[in-house]
């Protein structure tokens, strides 16, 4: 059954992360849907539906975000970011402290270097949905 409904995910990921269901997933469900790289979604946007998650489950359960958070951010790939993109979600994470900053600087240190060193080997992995960009070449040099 849970095979079955991660493949739905998988195909519909754009849609389903729009529903009311995805913000009451439970953590160990959303974590087992990020692990997947399958997802059809682009990291950017995955990122956001995951803070929207964790503001409604702040209030819910009354806890900052950053506790919500905290076991659900490892599973989300930042190394996909481009600094664009880097620059963006550091801003967006001084209001909610969502994403540790040194999570933040680990991904900064990778554009700085071009070379991914001591990360867990799925992190700069592209999901199925994921756009490509320039800087994950280098990522793939370590990662094929």
């Amino acid at each position: 059954m849970k095979d079955k409904c991660l493949a739905f995910i998988e195909a519909h990921t754009k849609s389903i992360v729009k529903t009311q269901g995805f913000h009451e997933l439970s953590d160990p469900a959303l974590l087992s849907i990020l692990q997947s790289d399958l997802l059809t979604i682009d990291e950017p946007d995955l990122i956001n539906f995951v803070r929207e998650w964790a503001h409604v489950n702040s209030v819910v359960l009354d806890k900052p975000v950053p506790e919500i958070a905290k076991d659900i951010i490892c599973e989300l790939r930042l190394f996909l970011l481009s600094p664009e993109e880097l620059t963006i979600l550091e801003a967006e994470n001084k209001k909610d402290n969502l994403i540790p900053m040194d999570k933040i600087a680990e991904v900064w240190k990778f554009h700085a270097l071009k070379k991914p060193s001591g990360i867990a080997t799925h992190l700069p992995r592209r999901r199925k949905g994921t756009r490509l960009r320039e800087h994950h070449k280098y990522l793939n040099l370590y990662h094929k």
